[in-house]
């Protein structure tokens, strides 16, 4: 599985709006419509795209809460319907995020045998950070041509995105670019 700069780019557009048409990314990248549609079936084929979703408004949210729990029985996490994330953080130890609709059902989660809850740390607000894309590869910059391996700065101008290897170049693209 190899990924390059283009690669990246689809996945960035992908990220900002994955409703968006093969014909509309062709036309940001000045590729055809159909290298779109061939790198972007690889990229599922080969798992690095797993899945399309969308962003609800807060008001479709329940009640959001982190849970530090530790357990010997990591698989029966997921079983719980309410954990949306599971970030593991020592042997036994687990960070949960959970949507829950009431604090009894909260307390049942809580009381399992098979389960001890450290800390229950209520989310009063939750904000996704959306940054780009970023891999350590081989890249052309879109503005002086170098090759780099650094993270690429990827910068949206009249819905292309190009990809720079320096602030200076970020730069100067805005400018002249």
């Amino acid at each position: 599985m190899e990924i390059d700069e283009i690669d990246i780019k689809i996945l960035n557009i992908l990220k900002e709006n994955s409703r968006i048409s093969f014909t509309e990314i062709a036309k940001n990248l000045n590729i055809t419509r159909q290298t779109v549609k061939s790198r972007i079936e690889r990229l599922e084929k080969d798992g690095i795209i797993k899945r399309y979703t969308i962003e609800v408004a807060d008001i479709f949210r329940k009640n959001l809460f982190i849970l530090r729990v530790r357990t010997e029985d990591y698989r029966r996490l997921k079983d719980i319907e309410e954990v949306l994330e599971i970030n593991k953080i020592s042997d036994r130890e687990y960070i949960l995020k959970l949507e829950i609709s009431s604090l009894s059902r909260l307390s049942e989660i809580a009381e399992q045998d098979w389960i001890e809850v450290e800390e229950v740390i209520p989310v009063l607000k939750s904000e996704i950070v959306d940054k780009p894309l970023s891999l350590k590869l081989e890249f052309k910059c879109d503005y002086c041509g170098k090759t780099s391996i650094d993270d690429p700065l990827i910068y949206k101008k009249h819905n292309r995105f190009y990809v720079l290897c320096c602030k200076t170049c970020l730069e100067e693209f805005k400018k002249y670019g």
